[in-house]
């Protein structure tokens, strides 16, 4: 019972971050969220030790946005579509300038005592290049010279060094 207790006490201790916040550079991240579509189960190999993995990508989502969550092994059987979900120190994998969650070596997902309801999948951060920042300022449309003045491409003719 003390047991049950210290970990409920962790639980609502932690520190919880949104998918819209998710950056490539997360490291530990816990989230709170609801699977919304899971994918078909593959079976894998390892080419470095042979041995085989099960592999399934799903959709999940929270109030903020939306993101993919890859699952392995034995909680591939454990998720179910429509429900609420904790990943403790789970981390962000980059495929193709796209990220995806997962729970890693040292992450676990667990049944959520908190429902989510109100999901917003409006933001998709698998996109490719979601989770890069954004300029600060904006491009010219129109080329200028370190004196200001307009460029040879404004006018319609080829840069100097565009061959």
């Amino acid at each position: 019972m003390a047991e049950s207790n210290n970990s409920l006490e962790q639980h609502t201790k932690t520190v919880w971050t949104d998918i819209v916040h998710l950056t490539p550079e997360c490291r530990q991240v816990n989230v709170r969220f609801r699977v919304v579509k899971k994918g078909v189960a593959r079976r894998v190999t390892s080419k470095s030790s042979g041995r085989q993995y099960e592999v399934s990508d799903c959709v999940v989502v929270d109030s903020t946005a939306r993101i993919n969550l890859t699952l392995w092994n034995e909680d591939v059987d454990r998720i179910s579509q429509d429900y609420s979900y904790c990943l403790m120190s789970g981390h962000i994998n980059i495929l193709d300038e796209c990220m995806s969650l997962s729970a890693g070596h040292c992450g676990k997902i667990v049944e959520s005592d908190v429902l989510i309801e109100n999901t917003d999948d409006k933001f998709d951060m698998s996109r490719p290049f979601m989770g890069r920042p954004k300029r600060r300022r904006s491009r010219f449309t129109t080329s200028r010279v370190l004196q200001g003045t307009i460029g040879r491409e404004a006018g319609g003719y080829p840069s100097r060094k565009s061959f």
